[in-house]
């Protein structure tokens, strides 16, 4: 953190070397591109620089950790914001680990995932993007749903078993085309 506060450009170069590429992978993955990454991670450095300058970073805070939050939570409102609403966010959670690929085949990637979701019903449609893209809790759902929030955890899981199902079909290895 001294290195921070101290302006140093080799550690700046290191933290940049070493957090960029998930950075990267988050935003070409969610319907952005390089200079989107780019321009994202460069706010989230500047607002780790002021958190150190002001010494308002929580003791023990790892600053790619915090990169990366702060990174992530920028883009999400970016595609939250009136530009971006028809595009769907890929969650954190089920994102799989950064590879060297290139962006056609995160692109190819990111449209098989698109084309199985279109394929699930309204229903399903419907509370997976209420759930994880309006980040509206399950008791909410279930209030905008006119059902008990039992009956929407239920629903959740089934459709989320369904996305699974075709993980396959998502990662293209089950297209015949490939085969």
């Amino acid at each position: 953190m001294d290195g921070l506060r101290r302006n140093d450009t080799l550690v700046l170069r290191a933290l940049y070397k070493e957090h960029f590429p998930a950075v990267r992978t988050f935003v070409l993955r969610n319907n952005g591109s390089l200079d989107d990454a780019q321009d994202v991670f460069q706010e989230a450095m500047s607002v780790l620089w002021l958190k150190v300058r002001e010494d308002a970073l929580a003791q023990g805070t790892e600053p790619g950790a915090f990169l990366f939050k702060v990174a992530r939570n920028k883009w999400l409102d970016q595609l939250r914001s009136a530009m971006h609403k028809h595009m769907r966010v890929v969650p954190v959670e089920h994102m799989p680990e950064p590879a060297d690929e290139g962006t056609e085949g995160a692109d190819e990637r990111i449209q098989r995932l698109r084309d199985v979701y279109d394929r699930m019903d309204q229903r399903c449609r419907d509370v997976l993007g209420r759930f994880y893209y309006q980040r509206q809790d399950l008791a909410t759902i279930a209030r905008a749903m006119d059902v008990e929030e039992e009956s929407i955890r239920t629903i959740k899981y089934r459709c989320m078993m369904k996305l699974r199902s075709f993980r396959k079909r998502i990662d293209g290895s089950d297209d015949p085309i490939r085969s």
